[in-house]
Order: structure tokens, then C-alpha cells, then sequence
């Protein structure tokens, strides 16, 4: 038989369950003494934002269900506080941790979102790692936003990922790739935003810009690839080949599958650029990264004695003095680092007569045309080769202002 007392108004109460009043009273005193800066009671407004964000993240409402907090150890209150679920359908209580993950996950993004809606004097850092688990892509892309808003807020918030929808090279100042190997042990790749605003000074002494400058520039960019996963994706990548844009990320994993290459089990990405002008942008990027790349681009040659040729001259020189190359255009080989087509690759391929809509157009005269292995241009090949031949890590390829090299 369960003991017994009686309480101030004597009334007879089990003792399990005075105790757990007292618990829940000496939670209250010590959780909702705590205001801020207007005197507004900071667990309150936790527990409100916590209740209302989590139903927004599974689809229901703040009705179906109640969210409060509890603790089972008085004397070390804080490090155990629990997060308790009451369902109102079942009228049942349950601890967040043994719900599902995917609620679990919810749970946490709401934590975060109450996080940085509250006005808090001192933000300490959150450690997330790998956030992505138990959610799918819009909840990652989600999550995400929620983070970077809490960033952007002033809360240091560091994370460990697997995913691409967790970083954005427009924000590639905010990535550390961590590496090993057995000369360096563990350590650290960073690009740092400085260094790309000394390396375009250098190397056009006439503009004038600034980090916030550049970080736009690559913003604009990134967006503007029209595969901002894919460039992402390239950061988990053992290497990637960079290419202009829908045509060759159509037709050379169909090279690639015709010559049994499994490129995807190699780590390699293929990615857009979104034009040649971009190419070298890219390439700095991924190179301060240690992400070693290959790039194809159009020489466009029958530009010569027209109005684009001036312009295409430019773009090639983005990509040819990376390499050393002081020519106009390529020279139509496949060399170490790039392959530079001298006109563009439907000339390379003997095929005429695009018009409009050229990626899928091509694709399909391709796949029409070369059936099998002994079809595939001898490039592709060579172009494999060197790819393989590429190192495990790449150099950083920026101009430096001590001894602009």
C-alpha cells in the first residue's frame, strides 16, 4: 500500500504525488524567474514559440497537442531538463526523446527558431552535428535558413555535415572542409574572402572592390549556375570537372557510361558554371578548398573578326592564365588541367544546325549518333585520364600581395 500524508489543508495525498508537486513548484520558481531586458518572463515565451513552431513544422496546430518542460534532478536542473509532449487526442505524455526522429528533428529546429525570436543578453554558441539526419530535403533547406537567420542574428553556430543543402558557396567564408592525411595529420582548408579580394586587384589592378563586394559576385554566381545543389555538392567532392553549362553535364555522363566509367562512384561531380565566364571563379574557389578540378570549356573561335571576339578573347584569358597560357585560345587538346574546345563542342562532335534549346537538341543527335564504346570521341578517353591523373588535393591558385604569385 502506497504511504500516505496530510497535507496543509489536511487533506490525505499520496506522497508520490506531493513530491511530485514540490518538484514542479521548485522547476516553476527557479525556470519562470527569469525576464528580460522589458521584464517579460523568458520561459514563458520559450515554451510558446516551442509549441507553436514545432506544430508548424510537423502540419498541425498548436492545439493538438501541448509542449512543457520537467526535470528529474533538482540539484542539477538545467542539465536535465526534458522536453515533455502531451497529445491531446490521446491525452498522453511523452519525453521528446522517445518520440520519432523526424519529430525529434522538428522539435529541434523549433528549439532553435524559439532560440533566436528570444532577447537573450549573452548567445551561447549552439553545436549541431549533422543536422541533416531524419529530414528530408525541404526540412535540411529549412533547417538551414533557421540557422543562417540565427547567424546572421549574432549567434555562433557551429556545424558538422554530410549534406550540400547545408552549406551555400555564397556564404563559402562560413565553410571549413577538415582533411587528413598521414604527412599533415588533421587540419583545415578555409578560403578566406581577403585573399580573393587581393587576387582580383592583382590581376586587374584597375578594380577597385571589397569582401562585401566579392561575396555578391559569388552570391550572383552560385544562384546563377542554375544547379546551385550540384556546386554544393562539389564540396563533398574527391574531385569535380568544371563546364560551362546544360550540354555537357547532359552528354558527358553519357560518354562516360558508353566507356564504363563510374565517375559517381570516383567522387566526382560534374559542375555547371552557368558560362565560361564563371569557369575560373569556380576554380579558385574549389582550389582554396582543396577540391581538385578539371575544366572544359568553348574556345568559340568563329567569333574571330567579329563583334564578340574581344569579349570571347577575355573570357578565354580568365581561363587560360590559370595554366600559364598566354594564348587567345585554346589549342583544342586535352591537357592536364583543361580542355578547351577550339569552337565550341557541337563543332567538336560533327554536329550542325542546333537553333534554340541546344542542350536537349544536342543531347539527342548525340545519343542518336554514338551508340556505342568505338563511337565515343578519342577526348573523352584522354579526358578520363587526366582526370584520374589529377592530384588528391588541390593548391591554392590565388595571386598573393606579398610577392604576387
Amino acid at each position: 500500500m502506497e504511504e500516505t500524508l496530510i497535507d496543509e489543508n489536511g487533506v490525505v495525498i499520496k506522497k508520490s504525488e506531493k513530491f511530485k508537486e514540490e518538484m514542479q513548484r521548485i522547476r516553476d520558481d527557479i525556470l519562470y524567474s527569469v525576464t528580460d531586458d522589458e521584464g517579460e518572463n523568458l520561459m514563458h515565451q520559450f515554451i510558446e514559440i516551442l509549441q507553436c513552431e514545432t506544430a508548424s513544422q510537423l502540419g498541425r496546430t498548436p492545439s493538438d497537442f501541448n509542449v512543457d518542460l520537467n526535470t528529474y534532478d533538482p540539484w542539477n536542473l538545467f542539465r536535465t531538463l526534458q522536453i515533455m509532449v502531451n497529445e491531446a487526442d490521446t491525452n498522453m505524455t511523452f519525453r521528446a526523446s522517445e518520440l520519432g526522429m523526424g519529430v525529434q528533428a522538428s522539435i529541434t529546429i523549433a528549439i532553435l527558431k524559439a532560440y533566436s525570436r528570444l532577447k537573450l543578453k549573452n548567445s551561447t554558441p549552439i553545436i549541431i552535428d549533422e543536422p541533416e539526419l531524419f529530414l528530408h530535403p525541404q526540412g535540411r533547406r529549412n533547417f538551414y535558413k533557421i540557422i543562417c537567420q540565427l547567424a546572421d542574428s549574432g549567434t555562433q553556430v557551429i556545424l558538422t555535415t554530410h549534406s550540400s543543402e547545408f552549406i551555400s558557396l555564397a556564404r563559402f567564408n562560413e565553410i571549413f572542409v577538415v582533411r587528413k592525411d598521414k604527412e599533415h595529420g588533421t587540419y583545415v582548408r578555409y578560403a578566406d574572402p581577403n585573399k580573393f579580394v587581393d587576387d582580383l586587384m592583382i590581376r586587374h589592378p584597375k578594380v577597385k572592390t571589397n569582401t562585401e563586394e566579392l561575396m555578391l559576385e559569388y552570391l550572383n554566381a552560385y544562384e546563377g549556375t542554375g544547379d546551385s545543389q550540384r556546386a554544393s555538392e562539389a564540396m563533398f567532392a574527391r574531385k569535380a570537372i568544371l563546364v560551362e553549362g546544360e550540354s555537357e553535364v547532359l552528354i558527358l555522363p553519357y560518354f562516360f557510361q558508353l566507356l564504363d566509367y563510374d565517375y559517381i562512384s570516383k567522387g566526382i561531380t560534374i559542375v555547371r558554371c552557368g558560362g565560361k565566364s564563371e569557369i575560373d571563379r569556380f576554380y579558385r574557389l574549389y582550389s582554396e578548398f582543396g577540391i581538385p578540378c578539371y575544366i572544359i570549356f568553348d574556345g568559340d573561335s568563329q567569333n574571330i573578326g567579329h563583334d564578340d571576339e574581344k569579349a570571347t578573347i577575355d573570357k578565354n584569358h580568365g581561363i587560360l592564365r590559370l595554366f600559364g597560357c598566354k594564348e587567345d585560345f585554346p589549342n583544342n587538346k586535352v591537357n592536364d588541367r583543361y580542355l578547351g574546345f577550339e569552337y565550341r563542342l557541337e563543332e567538336n562532335l560533327n554536329i550542325k544546325d542546333i537553333g534554340k534549346s541546344k542542350a536537349v537538341k544536342l543531347y539527342r543527335k548525340v545519343k542518336s549518333s554514338i551508340v556505342s564504346k568505338d563511337k565515343v570521341p578519342s577526348w573523352v578517353s584522354e579526358l578520363i585520364d587526366k582526370v584520374e591523373q589529377l592530384p588528391t588535393e588541390a593548391e591554392s591558385v590565388l595571386y598573393h600581395k606579398e610577392n604576387n604569385t
